[in-house]
């Protein structure tokens, strides 16, 4: 059996687009962007739920042809649009890497690091230890599942054809921002109970010089950063759900979709 070249040409247009935009999220979407997920389980994935989802998508336009200037930039715009929703999930986890990173550091516990399976590079073990318990949580939570539904639902909101705009890339910007303010907060409660150890020791060295401060100073630091973790560790949970939600916000705003009713911003109109 043989079939005309344009229907070929439009089966393609039809399956290619919206796989670049979920494959590029699949990509970089936190636990499944990570290095110890296979490339080959994430483009099963990616073609999975690209053909569930390829009869509920609306047609494009067929001024745009597959093989030009401006299927190109269809291409590049499904790149941006999955790439942009990713990333947002990655701030959140970068978030609590930087919690321990801050911490390992101001305790003395900087220097112990290892192989990150996830980023593929020498991370501090705290920093290590909170991502892990953050990927936990996203994954207890049915965040996976939740980022899912929002890339198959973005393509109501915002079809293929239509474009991120400056304000989106601003608001990837800030949250950016607020993920080294968000960790910065969480860490500060760390910060202080170690430079208070810090000072003390500092007093003490001044008025006892004959005491063996550093073998001393440098266990009970390490305690100290120890119980700090303790102490974070017991609500990191809500901190997560916070940021999840400030993080669901931006990716809401990005692909127009009215998160407390579940609807495109422009339905109500």
């Amino acid at each position: 059996m043989e079939y005309p070249v344009n229907i070929i040409l439009d089966w393609m247009t039809q399956f290619l687009w919206p796989m670049t935009r979920i494959s590029s999220m699949m990509m970089t979407v936190t636990f499944f962007g990570a290095k110890f997920v296979p490339v080959r389980v994430r483009l099963y994935l990616s073609l999975a739920i690209t053909f569930a989802v390829m009869p509920s998508i609306s047609s494009v336009r067929d001024e745009v042809e597959l093989v030009s200037l401006g299927g190109f930039l269809v291409l590049a715009q499904q790149i941006l649009i999955g790439v942009a929703m990713g990333t947002v999930t990655q701030f959140i986890i970068q978030t609590f890497i930087l919690l321990g990173q801050i911490i390992g550091m101001q305790s003395s516990l900087g220097f112990a690091s290892m192989v990150d399976p996830v980023n593929g590079q020498n991370t501090p073990l705290l920093g290590q230890l909170f991502m892990f318990v953050a990927i936990m949580i996203f994954l207890s939570t049915d965040g996976h599942l939740q980022m899912l539904n929002l890339v198959v639902m973005s393509f109501q909101t915002l079809p293929i054809g239509e474009s991120l705009e400056s304000t989106d890339f601003h608001a990837l910007v800030n949250c950016f921002g607020i993920m080294f303010s968000v960790g910065i907060g969480m860490a500060l409660a760390g910060i202080i109970a170690l430079l208070t150890v810090n000072l003390s020791f500092g007093i003490m060295t001044r008025v006892a010089p004959q005491l063996n401060i550093l073998s001393i100073g440098f266990s009970f630091a390490l305690l100290v950063g120890l119980l700090s973790c303790w102490y974070m560790l017991s609500g990191i949970v809500l901190h997560y759900l916070k940021h999840w939600d400030t993080g669901l916000n931006v990716i809401c705003d990005l692909i127009r979709l009215d998160c407390a009713n579940g609807r495109g911003t422009n339905d109500g109109k």
